[in-house]
């Protein structure tokens, strides 16, 4: 059996975890320079060098050139199991920014009618926000709603809350089940403008359908979000 073997950089690439957190370093801290963390540790700078390369793969920290290493800003963390889509800053616990890009009535053509297993021509709303944090946009996201589902749904409405707090709002039927999925996408012309990319940059793509607690199709939904700053937690069910 192959065993995995703890060198000394992946030690020290610990150790210097541990110090971030008993220090109390909040993202967008600086770490101490190399010299100082190898006079810390005892050991010599290349070793320290690679710890921090191993941070920085791990997203823990980032690095400035001619500045030095700085906490990474924590990621957003989703549920798996949460169907509220309410993005919130891991520091602050507040609302992402919300822009909305996009409300419509539209008829639900091939593409939609096989994703949300509607008859072609439904008539559903279109919501698309971008979710921005200090200014940085974040993510992307597309929700698609059935009319007979919320029947006079209005702008003002989508743009003040996410769709699945729409459906319990407008219908009286909380979400009770989703499916979901995730992959790996790259962002086109337009997508990289929103999000300040360069066209072809990976972003991670979370799609799914919502089900109300009597078994109704509620919520389409497509969001594109930068890879770096989000991730995804499976609760044990209760």
């Amino acid at each position: 059996m192959k065993k995995n073997l703890l060198t000394m950089d992946i030690v020290l690439s610990k150790e210097i975890k541990c110090m971030i957190k008993e220090e109390r370093l909040k993202p967008g801290d600086r770490l101490p320079s190399e010299r100082i963390l190898a006079q810390r540790f005892g050991v010599q700078r290349m070793t320290i060098r690679s710890a921090l390369q191993l941070l920085l793969q791990d997203r823990t920290i980032l690095s400035k050139p001619c500045s030095g290493y700085y906490v990474a800003p924590g990621r957003i963390c989703q549920s798996a199991r949460d169907f509220s889509m309410n993005f919130t800053s891991p520091e602050t616990g507040e609302p992402l920014d919300c822009l909305l890009l996009a409300f419509k009535k539209q008829r639900a053509d091939l593409r939609l009618s096989g994703k949300m297993l509607l008859p072609e021509d439904t008539v559903i709303y279109k919501i698309s926000k971008l979710y921005s944090q200090s200014q940085k946009p974040l993510c992307i996201s597309h929700s698609y709603i059935p009319e007979d589902r919320y029947p006079g749904l209005t702008r003002t409405a989508a743009a003040s809350a996410s769709a699945a707090d729409l459906i319990s709002a407008g219908t009286q039927a909380a979400i009770g089940k989703s499916n979901q999925k995730i992959t790996l996408v790259y962002a086109n012309q337009k997508e990289a403008g929103l999000l300040s990319l360069a066209p072809g940059s990976p972003l991670m793509k979370h799609k799914g359908l919502m089900y109300d607690t009597a078994g109704q199709l509620a919520v389409f939904f497509e969001n594109l979000m930068l890879i770096d700053h989000f991730a995804f937690i499976r609760e044990a069910a209760l």
